[in-house]
């Protein structure tokens, strides 16, 4: 009679079929993990992005300080936008210093900023100003916004082309309120139903802290921005990053025109007086004049005294 016997290169080994299962289980597991670890890791990221926006904002409370006024929004004559001036209070001296203090007063007499030491500046990447959410570094297939910024009821904007991979980018920018100042600071007749949403930065701007009559826990001052619809088609440089409109609202997917962000759901901006908030995206085209858009326009207008809650 013969008795079977398990070869001694099998005892104790699997079966296809037990190896088939474990590597199931295993799949399933990788399955169940991975979106559990993209939750954390874009948590970190909201955090992170959440300090920069405080700590740009905070850096405007020192700079009016130091100043008596908030930085302008933009500068009309050397498409300096306010970040530039906050770079000294995010331990960017080094950076500051090379910006010709020509072209940091209003008016200023030093030409535009790309051309001379500033050049040199703005070509420098500075991580306070990035969302870790975003790959703001990229390369963009159309360009980096060297400036925009409102004139009337109008948003304009001047590009460079895709060729400045070096030039520093920026994931926010301040915020004019619903279209800036229409009056181009008194020089025009203001548009009345805009006006009463102007927001604290805007071209030339010189607002003081007192002027926030809505309170600073009460209006927006620093929100995020992708630069363009998201796709890496544009950026925004720092150095020329003047003051984003609100009218546009938080499309999603975002415009140049508008806030966005990487974040899901949201899009994050700091109050005046330094505290994050956020604002939900919308799919599709700006929601005007709904109910959720005059809450948006309030948040960001600094003097409308239509003071209303974070959760818009």
């Amino acid at each position: 009679m013969f008795r079977t016997r398990t070869p001694r290169a099998l005892r104790g080994a699997f079966t296809l079929i037990e190896l088939l299962v474990v590597i199931a289980i295993i799949a399933i597991l990788i399955g169940l993990l991975l979106p559990a670890v993209q939750k954390v890791r874009e948590a970190a990221a909201r955090m992170s992005c959440s300090n920069n926006l405080k700590q740009i904002s905070l850096a405007a409370h020192n700079y009016a300080s130091a100043n008596e006024c908030l930085p302008p929004g933009f500068n009309s004559a050397s498409y300096v936008g306010s970040l530039a001036y906050l770079s000294p209070f995010i331990e960017q001296d080094n950076i500051f210093k090379l910006i010709e203090q020509t072209k940091l007063t209003i008016p200023a007499t030093g030409g535009s900023w790309w051309g001379g030491a500033s050049w040199t500046a703005a070509n420098n990447h500075v991580k306070t100003f990035l969302c870790p959410s975003d790959n703001a570094r990229d390369t963009p297939t159309a360009g980096i916004f060297a400036y925009y910024y409102t004139t009337g009821t109008t948003l304009t904007g001047g590009v460079f082309g895709p060729g400045y991979p070096n030039l520093g980018r920026t994931n926010y920018v301040a915020s004019a309120g619903a279209l800036g100042d229409t009056s181009n600071n008194g020089t025009v007749a203001p548009n009345a139903f805009y006006q009463q949403y102007k927001g604290p930065y805007f071209v030339n701007s010189k607002t003081k802290l007192t002027d926030i009559t809505d309170g600073t826990s009460n209006t927006i001052g620093f929100g995020e921005t992708l630069g363009g619809n998201g796709q890496s088609d544009y950026r925004a440089s720092w150095m020329g990053a003047g003051a984003l409109p609100t009218a546009w609202g938080t499309i999603d997917p975002p415009s140049w025109v508008s806030f966005g962000s990487k974040h899901s759901g949201i899009v994050l901006f700091s109050n005046c007086d330094g505290s994050v908030v956020s604002m939900k995206k919308i799919s599709g085209g700006t929601d005007w004049f709904t109910t959720r858009w005059y809450d948006q326009q309030r948040r960001a207008g600094m003097s409308d005294g239509q003071v209303i809650g974070n959760d818009v």
